[in-house]
């Protein structure tokens, strides 16, 4: 993310990256106002936008398994723009030993994982694919020839916000 959470990978309703000329088109064509085109970007774009169907994945994973072409468009954009991204940081970083999925997409979309690294075979990842398709463990999912150790690792967050949490309050007492 940059300096909102709009920009980056496209997300479940929000737009990401996209060529800033797209603005002041859309707006001249539907006759919009800057406030119109911050709630499009943010609340109708992304996943939700592309598939026409919703903004949770479940629903248009079960577009894609069904062949629903916007759904398809929209989960393999996804994991391409997000290959991308891995890309552009293997390159900043001079290479790559691990990725790790986390998240709730990352955790429990094993179909996703598998998207994404079919993109990344191009460096070397190699996904062991009986062993992807295990759902919310820590387990290691790439194949033991891959160039690219790959690995599922569960976040909690809520008790992250709570150790921080009790960490501020400690430093200011």
């Amino acid at each position: 993310m940059g300096l909102t959470p709009l920009s980056g990978i496209p997300m479940a309703t929000r737009s990401g990256d996209i060529d800033p000329a797209i603005i002041p088109y859309i707006m001249k064509l539907d006759n919009l106002g800057p406030e119109d085109v911050e709630q499009m970007l943010n609340k109708q774009s992304g996943a939700w936008g592309v598939s026409g169907v919703s903004s949770d994945y479940r629903d248009i994973e079960d577009g894609f398994k069904m062949g629903d072409q916007r759904s398809i468009l929209t989960l393999e954009s996804q994991a391409y723009k997000i290959a991308q991204f891995i890309g552009q940081y293997v390159i900043s970083l001079g290479g790559v030993d691990v990725i790790v999925f986390t998240g709730g997409v990352g955790e429990n979309g094993f179909e996703t994982r598998e998207r994404i690294c079919n993109y990344l075979e191009v460096i070397g990842a190699k996904l062991d694919k009986k062993v992807n398709k295990q759902k919310g463990k820590e387990i290691k999912i790439s194949t033991e020839d891959s160039n690219v150790a790959i690995y599922v690792v569960p976040t909690n967050e809520e008790l992250m916000i709570a150790r921080d949490t009790k960490e501020i309050i400690e430093k200011m007492n």
